[in-house]
């Protein structure tokens, strides 16, 4: 996982054309820009989205295939990343979704707040909850969610 700075972006992943063509496109996309899914090549897609953030959201997830660029247009939220044994298998990976659910077991995690400016890369395994309320607080958000074929990475 990373969690960092969007202008910090070539630190992390230097010359990266992968990460060339994201950081790029992302000045085109505002809080006027549709929800929906949109592709930037046979690799590389986006969702934005639109959502009301909550006290004590439910889905804990992890991916296997994808990367996740985690960004907020609009708002802030709260996200927890758990330690394996902190979980259960709840819905058993599947590939069509690339989605494994889970629920918690033991309250073992690393939390952040996501907001304007910042960014939160999600690689394979890294068991992620995303929606919570940052002090309680509910609020409607405004994301971008960059999925990123994992093999760019390793190989």
């Amino acid at each position: 996982m990373i969690f960092g700075n969007i202008e910090d972006w070539r630190y992390y992943f230097g010359k990266s054309e992968v990460f060339n063509e994201i950081f790029q496109e992302l000045p085109k996309i505002s809080t006027s820009t549709g929800n929906g899914e949109y592709r930037l090549n046979n690799q590389i897609y986006y969702k934005v989205m639109s959502y009301d953030t909550h006290v004590s959201p439910s889905v804990i997830e992890s991916h296997k295939r994808e990367v996740d660029v985690q960004i907020i247009l609009k708002g802030k939220e709260r996200i927890k990343v758990f330690d394996e044994d902190a979980v259960k298998v709840t819905v058993p990976y599947k590939e069509e979704n690339d989605c494994q659910f889970y629920s918690i077991e033991k309250q073992s995690f690393t939390e952040f707040d996501l907001v304007p400016g910042k960014m939160a890369v999600f690689f394979p395994k890294d068991i992620h909850a995303c929606q919570f309320a940052v002090e309680d607080k509910v609020e409607t958000i405004k994301k971008i969610v960059f999925k990123v074929d994992e093999e760019l990475f390793t190989h």
